[in-house]
């Protein structure tokens, strides 16, 4: 008897990266932001939940985040060129801080304007502190769970049945992925603080 052909036709990209920079001096700065900067919350949740406003309109003179800035921007203009645009390129248009304690959760979210997003690890206490997820699209959620019981399902890390994927955070790990994936992050069930960056690149014109 012959196998039964599977293949994957509609795949979301998510790219990652472990980077080599020194975080004891980016931790520094970061505190150093918290008390400066007021907290907007956007989507951070817990009552110990930090997040700040654009970094990037601040004169920063770190050379360890100026390294992890060029960085960030050569990679993400790696990832972009996967989709082989033939007239366009992507520029980065905001950064902010997020500072997660004990309880600290971010709701799920998109990132509307923005064509890449990502996150960067600055600081990851041990334990349990709080996966990223990936959602699918809450109707493809419904009519596959229908398929069979939620139960089942939902327990399934399988391409083509779940409803969600994570990946555990760590320290100097750079998250890359285009900006209209539903995503949150979980509950950190430490005391101790998670700290990450995130940012969004805009798409632009080569014209």
């Amino acid at each position: 008897m012959s196998n039964l052909n599977l293949e994957y036709i509609h795949p979301q990209p998510i790219w990652w990266i472990d980077l080599d920079i020194n975080l004891k001096n980016l931790q520094k700065m970061v505190y150093g932001f918290i008390k400066k900067l007021p907290n907007q919350g956007n989507t951070n949740r817990g009552k110990l939940n930090y997040q700040s406003s654009n970094i990037l309109n601040e004169q920063i003179t770190n050379n360890q985040f100026l390294l992890l800035l060029k960085q960030i921007k050569m990679y993400v203009r790696q990832a972009f060129d996967s989709y082989k645009p033939l007239s366009s390129t992507v520029d980065i248009t905001n950064m902010w801080i997020n500072v997660s304690n004990e309880g600290g959760y971010n709701e799920v979210h998109m990132h509307p304007g923005a064509s890449i997003a990502g996150v960067y690890y600055v600081k990851v206490p041990n334990g349990d502190c709080g996966q990223i997820v990936f959602h699918r699209n809450s109707a493809q959620t419904y009519t596959i769970q229908s398929l069979g019981s939620a139960e089942d399902i939902s327990t399934v890390e399988m391409p083509h049945t779940h409803a969600h994927w994570t990946y555990p955070p760590k320290e100097n790990r750079l998250f890359i992925f285009p900006a209209w994936i539903p995503h949150s992050v979980r509950e950190n069930n430490t005391k101790e603080d998670r700290i990450s960056i995130s940012f969004n690149f805009q798409r632009m014109s080569n014209k």
